[in-house]
């Protein structure tokens, strides 16, 4: 029967991926006879009234992960089957329902003025709009997903990991969903513009992102009941994750908003929604997580290394995972050693060695990626692209 159920969970699971993927690539990447330049944009009132919505969603989902992780240690139930939509699944998902509502409606509001002036083919306008179709495409799988969790919930029961598949899938869901609300606000105020709160609000949604990366990164490390299958992964598993998608978070932050301590901004900004979400958790479930390992030293030392140094490419990469990496192993290997002990397994001078060697080595890898989408999400390399095609006719 369990091997049935598994068999059931992974068809579905890979169906529901597949699609996405497929569809994705049909909107975003198949080849079409006309240039997705021709197609309207969103207006910048109505990006920003998407972005704000799909940012209540993000905030649906990421609070009602905390209320989901909670009710299991109180219960000690992973529900599955009739009862898998209990109150924390449905908060949970009324968050990607929501997002995926305002995405619809923005590609129904983007269909009107396009097929006025004859662009029939919607992947031109998702193509001119990729934020409205990318929401439609992550919000539809987190509901497609329903089924697929469901079923794994049934095999697993308490013993299933958040690093499960379904969960995984969900993660890169809501990511991008945050991603694309990001993209959309950024997309509502034309650069060079004063942004003020909506620069703070950004900053916020990035925390958001980070807490719910912990929910499946990290959060089994911090719940009360520390399952087996936790204890006997490697000591230094549990800080590195936890280092590598702070830093990774804070580094897309500086790349968003430029400003001399916005890594710190986003670093208090997180615990203080990881608090709140904490908060909220205790009171309706009175099983709240342990707080996480503290980073905000490694964001500070990261905006003091960003402010002084000349550096570009790999050398300023190095540079600014040292700084961070050294803020945050002389808080967090303390904390482990003192404060998480008696909840993980041994964690042996060896551990910390790895912790330091691996941490820096990570975040080395990881600040060129958060530049790369930084210049996405602002449209540098749009804008590169554009001079690199116009170079040869200013050139004549």
């Amino acid at each position: 029967m369990e091997q049935s159920l598994f068999l059931e969970g992974a068809i579905f699971s890979a169906i529901a991926v597949g699609g996405i993927v497929l569809l994705a690539w049909w909107l975003y990447a198949s080849p079409v006879a006309a240039s997705a330049k021709q197609a309207l944009a969103v207006s910048a009132s109505t990006s920003r009234i998407f972005g704000l919505l799909i940012a209540l969603g993000v905030f649906l989902f990421s609070v009602g992960g905390y209320w989901d992780a909670s009710e299991h240690v109180v219960t000690g139930v992973i529900p599955g089957g009739e009862d898998f939509l209990w109150p924390p699944h449905l908060m949970l998902y009324a968050g990607f329902l929501l997002s995926f509502i305002v995405a619809v409606a923005g590609l129904i509001a983007l269909a009107k003025p396009n097929l006025a002036v004859g662009i029939r083919d919607p992947r031109l306008w998702v193509r001119r709009n990729p934020y409205v179709g990318a929401t439609v495409l992550a919000a539809g799988y987190g509901l497609l997903s329903v089924p697929g969790d469901a079923i794994w919930h049934e095999i697993y029961g308490i013993d299933l990991t958040a690093w499960s598949p379904p969960h995984v899938f969900l993660l890169a869901a809501s990511a991008t969903t945050v991603i694309c609300a990001i993209g959309l606000l950024l997309q509502s105020s034309p650069k060079g513009q004063r942004r003020g709160g909506l620069s703070l609000f950004i900053l916020l949604l990035l925390a958001v992102m980070l807490n719910e990366a912990y929910l499946i990164g990290v959060l089994e490390w911090e719940i009360k009941t520390v399952t087996a299958a936790v204890l006997v992964r490697p000591g230094w598993l549990y800080p590195v994750i936890l280092g590598g998608l702070a830093f990774f978070v804070i580094s897309l932050g500086r790349r968003l908003v430029p400003g001399p301590w916005t890594a710190t901004t986003v670093a208090l900004l997180f615990f203080a929604w990881r608090i709140l979400g904490s908060a909220f958790a205790d009171i309706v479930s009175g099983a709240p997580p342990r707080l996480t390992l503290v980073f905000v030293l490694g964001a500070v030392l990261l905006d003091l290394a960003a402010q002084r140094s000349n550096r570009e490419g790999l050398a300023r990469a190095m540079a600014e995972a040292a700084a961070f990496t050294a803020g945050f192993v002389v808080i967090a290997l303390p904390t482990i050693q003192f404060v998480y002990l008696p909840y993980l397994t041994r964690f042996t001078a060896q551990d910390h060695v790895w912790t330091v060697l691996i941490t820096f080595a990570v975040c080395s890898l990881l600040q060129p990626a958060a530049q790369t989408v930084g210049a996405w999400l602002v449209g540098e390399r749009a804008e590169k692209r554009q001079m690199q095609a116009m170079a040869p006719v200013m050139g004549d």
